[in-house]
């Protein structure tokens, strides 16, 4: 048996001794032959009381030794572990999921999930027992764009809490410009956090790259609703960040290598993916999207592996890109 679950068995025939009216002020000695019936297996005095400072340590157990008695007892009457409101498998799940969360650290936001999480758990912390890491268990892709984190709390605020917020934003080669921002979604993309919401500068829904934020703070005025927002359709037909505001997506057609084909099956470029063909010449399939830059870098990021078929603009394009990459070996 693992040796936390060895632990928690401990801890649970210990906490039935302290709780039980009919024999109370259990000695150290009746409390190791209690666990070493129970466990069917001998433990010395010494981890009996490395246990009794661990459930102190980990569950906050009021446990007292009475003088008088010559005997341990809670000094809390109700207190009990088994009050513990999650099953232990639950309580791994949400210590392991701090790794997913850390995927936002460097904002307030994984502080305070990492706080909550640790009072649910009342302290009963997985990598406490085992002496292990979380990050051991599960790895996630680090954000390389750490600075733009701060920015996630505030407007996920201003979004749970429909507040206008003021945005001072710096586009690539772009002087500085304020925008008065109703915030409706945050995004992941290519390890960057982006916010989908309405503008004054414009007036309609627009994206921002927090990574270009430099300053946010909440504004006077009224949170703009655009009734035509959807989160799960905004970018329905995009592939990548950029939404095209009244455009409407294209069919596009590749061809793939059979070579490529197996990872083109299992890892779909795009949810509207459909198989046309799939023989001895390649894997065929069709996307119904925007024809935006990141489709552009992904299709030439297959290199040879893939053949734009339709629509003609897109296959020039892709054309003209491979013959400039090529210039720019010519006599080297």
């Amino acid at each position: 048996m693992p040796a936390n679950k060895s632990a928690m068995r401990r801890y649970q025939v210990i906490d039935d001794c302290l709780r039980n009216t009919m024999r109370r002020y259990p000695s150290l000695g009746q409390l190791r032959e209690k666990v070493q019936y129970a466990l069917g297996t001998s433990i010395s005095e010494s981890m009996l009381n490395k246990d009794i400072a661990e459930m102190k340590a980990l569950f906050g157990a009021p446990i007292a030794f009475d003088r008088t008695r010559r005997g341990y007892y809670y000094s809390e009457e109700d207190f009990s572990i088994r009050k513990f409101p999650l099953r232990e498998d639950e309580v791994r799940a949400l210590d392991q999921s701090i790794a997913v969360l850390r995927q936002v650290k460097g904002s307030g936001l994984f502080s305070r999930f990492e706080n909550a999480i640790g009072k649910i758990i009342q302290g009963f912390r997985i990598s406490e027992i085992t002496g292990g890491d979380d990050r051991s268990y599960i790895q996630v892709e680090e954000p390389l764009m750490s600075d733009a984190n701060e920015w996630i709390e505030p407007i996920l605020e201003g979004i749970v809490d429909g507040k206008l917020l003021a945005i001072e934003y710096m586009g690539f080669g772009k002087e500085q410009k304020r925008h008065l921002f109703s915030p409706y979604l945050l995004r992941q993309y290519r390890n960057r956090w982006y916010a989908v919401g309405h503008s004054n500068r414009p007036d309609y829904t627009i994206v921002l790259a927090l990574d270009r934020i430099r300053k946010v703070q909440p504004a006077k005025g009224s949170f703009v609703r655009d009734p035509a927002f959807e989160p799960e359709a905004y970018f329905r037909h995009a592939y990548g960040i950029t939404h095209l505001r009244d455009a409407r997506p294209e069919t596009v057609r590749l061809l793939f290598t059979p070579e490529q084909a197996p990872y083109v099956r299992s890892q779909p470029l795009h949810h509207s993916q459909q198989i046309l063909s799939d023989d001895a010449r390649g894997l065929e399939v069709s996307l119904e999207v925007y024809v935006t830059p990141e489709l552009t870098m992904a299709i030439l990021g297959y290199g040879f592996g893939v053949r734009v078929l339709a629509p003609e603009t897109l296959a020039n394009q892709i054309r003209e890109t491979a013959r400039r990459m090529a210039d720019l070996y010519v006599g080297k």
